[in-house]
């Protein structure tokens, strides 16, 4: 399948020179220092010649490179930022795939001459630019990873066509890192003196499976210029998120914690979620300073409950130790499923009589008493000066 691949060198370093023009030239990392990954995410090309290398320990790197500047991740700005350029790409190519790190891919038009190809190319290099504010380089091949082997030795603002029939040729000079590949196949190839593409694509089969396992039929396919990946466009969904604006900027994980059961049982409660459950959800904290923080946990299985889904939130929440005061949250339920059986505990028999109890206890003294007069107390702002605004009296819901 004719494909074009567009790719942003390094995209977070990108975007963060985008953001401030004075990073231009600089030897820059991105990093998240301790309690957090403790590793660099990304490196600037400067700093890449010092031998610093994505996921490498911080203190290694600044022995590398002591003048080294370390710029905290904003992976909520890096994520709207990949939105709006595969908008932009939309916009230019109705298909595209999202990839990783600034990697997206388009199809053509098969039917399409080189000519053709070539202005299609050039419409996603300009939307790119356009879309994000960043520098693409674009490559058109048949299958992604040749795609993405030619967007990557293109320089940016430039596109690279390989010819049908021409991908092994082209692949053959190229280091084996580029092989999409485990840490112990490269391992390997070092091992065994496999310094190109083209050494690997020498290989016969039983001796490319002999040695690199699972791996070995994809990596003989892949050097012989031969990629049957399919193609994936992004599917349009709507999305189940909300955002929640805190009263005052806090780091209380406490006020966290309420802030994020208060945006799942608003998500939960969505016509989006009837008879659904949640694998996945990403949470999002926007810091006052301009930073964020942002992870996504995936559960064993489906939760569709609020409270399986706090206790998640709060093991998030509770340890956390940001830069600065979060002044916004947002919460996005993902890889929505549909209801799924669970086995039931051998005491639910006896929980169920003794809800039954407290709900027949409950009639009677609502019967007796009023409904004002049975409820339950609820932290509302942990954090107001004002005690009277801390907690509310909420109406029991039988």
């Amino acid at each position: 399948m004719r494909l074009a691949c567009i790719a942003v060198p390094n995209f977070r370093i990108a975007l963060e020179r985008a953001r401030d023009r004075g990073l231009a030239g600089r030897a820059i990392a991105i990093g998240e220092p301790p309690p957090g990954a403790n590793e660099v995410l990304d490196c600037s090309p400067e700093a890449a010649v010092a031998g610093i290398r994505a996921g490498m320990p911080l203190r290694d790197a600044r022995t590398l490179l002591p003048d080294l500047q370390l710029l905290p991740p904003d992976p909520v700005h890096y994520a709207r930022s990949f939105e709006a350029l595969l908008d932009a790409l939309e916009g230019a190519e109705p298909s595209v795939e999202p990839g990783e790190d600034g990697v997206a891919f388009a199809a053509l038009d098969p039917r399409a001459d080189e000519e053709t190809a070539w202005a299609a190319a050039t419409r996603l290099v300009r939307a790119a630019r356009e879309g994000a504010g960043v520098a693409a380089s674009a490559g058109l091949a048949e299958g992604k990873f040749i795609a993405w082997c030619a967007a990557s030795v293109g320089a940016p603002g430039e596109a690279t066509i390989v010819p049908a029939g021409r991908e092994a040729a082209f692949v053959a000079p190229l280091s084996t890192s580029f092989l999409p590949v485990s840490y112990e196949a490269q391992r390997k190839f070092a091992l065994y003196g496999l310094r190109t593409i083209g050494d690997v694509a020498a290989l016969a089969l039983p001796a490319a499976q002999a040695q690199f396992g699972r791996e070995g039929r994809r990596i003989h396919e892949l050097a012989r210029g031969i990629d049957m990946a399919p193609f994936l466009p992004r599917a349009r969904r709507e999305p189940v998120a909300g955002t929640l604006a805190m009263p005052a900027p806090t780091v209380n994980s406490a006020a966290l914690l309420i802030a994020a059961r208060q945006l799942a049982g608003r998500l939960l409660q969505l016509p989006a979620m009837r008879y659904r459950q949640v694998r996945q959800l990403r949470l999002r904290l926007l810091l006052l300073d301009g930073g964020s923080w942002e992870r996504t946990p995936t559960f064993r299985e489906p939760l569709g409950d609020e409270e399986a889904i706090v206790f998640v939130l709060k093991k998030l929440l509770e340890p956390l130790q940001l830069a600065g005061p979060v002044e916004e949250m947002s919460l996005e339920f993902i890889g929505l499923t549909s209801e799924t059986g669970k086995q039931r505990s051998l005491l639910f028999a006896e929980q169920s009589r003794r809800r039954a109890q407290l709900l027949a206890a409950l009639r009677q003294l609502k019967a007796q008493f009023g409904e004002a007069q049975v409820a339950r107390v609820v932290e509302v702002e942990p954090w107001s000066r004002i005690p009277e605004r801390r907690y509310a009296l909420i109406d029991y819901d039988l």
